[in-house]
């Protein structure tokens, strides 16, 4: 066994060495590596400098080579020195796990810099199809035809009413002109009652109409609304859902009637005021006083104010018109500019959506083949391909730097379990414990001792002392002594017992020999 152990001992330290000498030339392979790249990328840079940047990894190769010896040193170096020699050897451990992490770190990095790149262009597409979406359906929502269209219509309906309020004054002269009399005062204050109850009959026409064309427009969207399900429901063959749908449509009702029948009291009761009014406008103007040559050609003048106002307003209405009509124009091409805008908007849409769906399907198995993401995801209870850059690079700090502190200590570590096997092969091991654990239990115990109270008991000391004695010397002699032992005999004749006793003893011996029976589940017998 100790053979066996001795031998373990030599390859397990030859294998120590074996790892320090691979790690050696790892370093070494990747400081001239970086060297050569740095010098590749420089366009100043000469092989001397080279040379001056390698030359720092050449020597941290080399020291590396001395933690093997560092680390027998400490395998045998007393504890005074022990903590020194420690020291040494960590720092020395720090270079593999240096060239360890960053390695791990470096390739780590090249595989999130590939997923990330995916993720940024996925990014970059889903921002873009965010912002088509965004100009179609703030197309939809600015309709600039129907605006356009709708200020035409505004303009050429408050062209009318102020072409018409013109020529309502301009009736009004002519019919004091017809006439052969001068409104009075009374005539004149029927007639502007008369005209304000007649806007006032107007403005509630307009409300009126306001709110039939309100409730119309929505019965109009609810009616089609169910028009289209009852044909869905037609298409799918669900008749259940389709008479439903017919039921529903069957009592929407059209508001016009019902808004008409409340407007209708007050319209009659305009109406009535209306009518009233007139009457009494033209009862007054009937008994007004008869026109003067001078009224008559003030009222000629005003005429003439009103005509030339008429073609004035007529004139700015007609400009306002036409701007409209540019307008609606303008907005007609831009309709179909932006048409067709949306068409390539569309088709670009469908295309960055399949190269988004290329792309997932690149992005999502490179996430679930990454060891760092797959452990991030189980420690954060999300998918690998849902875990964050943040999440991913604390997982990987802890795994790489745990891998490269196992790779700087698997050396030292392996050579002082070899020197621990040659020790043991050879039975050299000294007693249990080390110098420092025996000083202390021997401190402990004279603390011990010393502790302890003594107590002084008295003891009685023998003294030896001469005495004459008379002494008598006792000559042995041999004494006969006859001893009766009676020996339990079981038999069940004590008769052939008694007879077989006498045959078989001396004389002197069967008289004494006594034959008893005694009851019990068998006779039995004693000597």
């Amino acid at each position: 066994m100790s053979q066996k152990l001795a031998s373990y001992g030599q390859w397990t330290y030859r294998g120590a060495w074996a790892l320090e000498i691979v790690a050696s030339i790892i370093g070494l392979t990747t400081g001239l590596a970086l060297g050569i790249q740095a010098f590749e990328a420089s366009q100043s840079a000469t092989a001397m400098d080279l040379a001056l940047a390698s030359a720092p990894f050449f020597m941290v190769s080399i020291a590396e080579l001395t933690k093997i010896p560092i680390a027998t040193l400490l395998f045998s170096a007393s504890w005074l020195w022990k903590p020194v020699v420690l020291v040494f050897l960590l720092l020395l451990a720090g270079i593999t796990f240096e060239t360890v992490l960053l390695g791990l770190e470096r390739a780590g990095t090249l595989r999130e810099l590939q997923y990330e790149e995916l993720n940024s262009k996925i990014k970059v597409l889903e921002e873009e199809v965010t912002n088509l979406n965004a100009y179609e359906l703030e197309a939809h929502k600015t309709d600039e035809i129907a605006k356009a269209r709708a200020d035409l219509e505004e303009v050429n309906g408050l062209a009318a009413k102020a072409r018409q309020e013109m020529q309502a004054r301009i009736a009004e002269v002519d019919s004091e002109l017809s006439a052969t009399t001068v409104l009075s005062p009374d005539a004149a204050r029927a007639r502007d009652s008369m005209r304000e109850k007649e806007q006032r009959r107007a403005e509630l026409f307009a409300q009126r109409d306001k709110d039939i064309t309100s409730a119309v427009e929505q019965f109009e969207s609810q009616r089609d609304s169910y028009v289209e399900r009852i044909k869905l429901a037609r298409e799918v063959n669900d008749t259940t859902s389709a008479q439903r749908w017919e039921a529903e449509l069957a009592k929407l009702a059209n508001p016009r009637p019902k808004i008409e029948t409340k407007y209708e009291p007050q319209v009659r009761s305009i109406e009535a005021d209306i009518s009233a009014t007139r009457a009494e406008f033209e009862r007054l103007r009937a008994s007004s006083p008869a026109m003067t040559t001078e009224q008559r050609q003030r009222l000629q003048a005003r005429r003439g104010e009103l005509d030339a106002l008429f073609d004035t307003v007529s004139a700015d209405w007609e400009r306002r018109i036409e701007r409209s009509r540019v307008a609606l124009a303008t907005a007609q091409e831009a309709e179909g500019v932006q048409t067709e805008l949306l068409t390539k908007n569309r088709a670009r849409l469908d295309h960055v959506k399949s190269e988004i769906t290329e792309l997932e399907k690149q992005r999502i198995p490179l996430a679930r083949t990454d060891q760092i993401r797959r452990l991030a995801a189980r420690w954060e209870g999300k998918k690998p391909e849902e875990v964050t850059e943040a999440e991913a690079g604390v997982v990987a700090a802890i795994w790489f730097s745990s891998l490269a502190i196992i790779a700087g200590l698997a050396g030292p570590i392996t050579a002082m379990v070899a020197l621990a096997l040659q020790r043991i092969a050879a039975g050299t091991e000294g007693p249990k414990g080390s110098r420092l654990s025996r000083l202390l239990r021997r401190m402990l115990l004279t603390w011990r001792w010393k502790r302890v109270r003594t107590v002084k008991v008295p003891v009685e000391i023998p003294v030896e002392r001469e005495v004459e004695i008379e002494k008598r010397i006792e000559v042995p002699v041999e004494k006969i002594v006859k001893e009766i032992l009676y020996v339990p005999v079981l038999t069940d004749d004590p008769a052939a017992l008694r007879q077989a006793l006498d045959n078989d003893l001396p004389a002197e011996v069967a008289d004494l020999v006594k034959v008893s029976a005694k009851q019990g589940r068998k006779n039995a017998g004693s000597t």
